[in-house]
């Protein structure tokens, strides 16, 4: 019996050493769990993790097996990536959001204009609005799809590049806070018809709240994405369109899908345009990262320990 480590060993220790920083920065900070929303969270991934075992040692299934395994590293590193995010932004620093719109100026891009356009022409405002949120469904596709056609390794890469992107964005979101261009150039709201009048706006209870000391609460179950720089939405649409590029059939819907979901960003999320360029080079260079490691051999799936099993061998054919 061998073993591979499903997504890897590297960021399974990872996401230990993360919850760890979480629960340090939170006994600094003042900061507690609320509610009980975080109990069901954990048990789904702890069932998944368990379906994981059954399909990698009772039943084996590869793909199943990789499925699980992903699904429950996936749900566990949201909430603690979640976390990180909340305390990183009550460390209150200076908003920038006069120096994103200032760049955004300065290679002629018009952030109102393209609002104006977007209400002028309704139905591109209900499509860009139905695309923003279609990113979650998109993962869920991303891993049936990688995990039905055998691209474990894959599978394993874009978990990778999730876990990446999203870190760098929390990371920076943290140290370069902006409240959203929804927020600096406080646009009428006859121009949010299409985009609806809650674009944009979705995390400022919580991201002012943080920032202003009056929450020191994290309610698992009411967690808002407080990321404006640089823009997670853009890195997550390049690297989904990455995870199946080699699959047939699948490609050019997803790049045309995600090329929307990207435009959506600005009218909808409320991003700088800066935003966008800053998400899309980190998504470039994680990518390029994962390009490094093949060329040198690596895998995107590594070994724990000759001893311990993860898929029997024989197994592995996916992967």
């Amino acid at each position: 019996m061998y073993a591979r480590v499903f997504p890897s060993a590297g960021l399974w220790i990872s996401l230990g050493v993360l919850a760890l920083i979480d629960v340090a920065a939170m006994a600094i900070s003042g900061f507690r769990i609320a509610g009980y929303a975080a109990v069901p969270i954990l048990a789904v991934s702890a069932a998944a993790a368990g379906l994981g075992y059954l399909y990698s040692t009772v039943r084996p299934d590869e793909r199943l097996a990789a499925l699980c395994y992903g699904a429950a590293f996936l749900i566990t590193y949201t909430l603690v990536g979640a976390i990180l995010s909340y305390v990183g932004t009550s460390l209150n620093l200076p908003l920038l959001d006069a120096r994103f719109a200032h760049a955004d100026a300065a290679i002629g891009f018009d952030w109102l204009a393209v609002l104006e356009l977007t209400d002028r022409w309704t139905l591109l405002g209900t499509l860009l609005r139905s695309a923003y949120f279609t990113c979650m469904p998109q993962i869920v596709a991303v891993f049936l799809i990688l995990a039905a056609t055998r691209q474990l390794k894959r599978l394993a890469d874009f978990i990778l590049l999730f876990t990446a992107t999203s870190l760098v964005t929390v990371v920076l979101s943290s140290l370069l806070p902006a409240a959203g261009a929804f927020v600096f150039h406080d646009p009428p709201a006859a121009l949010r018809d299409a985009v609806g009048y809650d674009a944009g706006l979705w995390h400022l209870k919580h991201f002012e709240a943080l920032r202003s000391g009056a929450m020191r609460a994290i309610d698992p179950g009411l967690i808002e994405g407080l990321v404006t720089f640089p823009s997670f939405h853009a890195a997550l649409a390049v690297i989904t369109v990455w995870a199946v590029w080699r699959t047939r059939f699948i490609t050019y819907p997803a790049l045309a899908l995600n090329a929307v979901v990207i435009a959506s960003a600005v009218p909808v999320g409320g991003h700088y345009f800066i935003d966008i360029v800053a998400g899309l080079a980190i998504a470039a260079a994680a990518i390029a990262l994962i390009a490094a490691r093949r060329a040198t051999g690596r895998e995107g799936v590594r070994p724990l320990a000759p001893e311990v099993a993860i898929f029997p061998q024989g197994q592995a054919r996916g992967v």
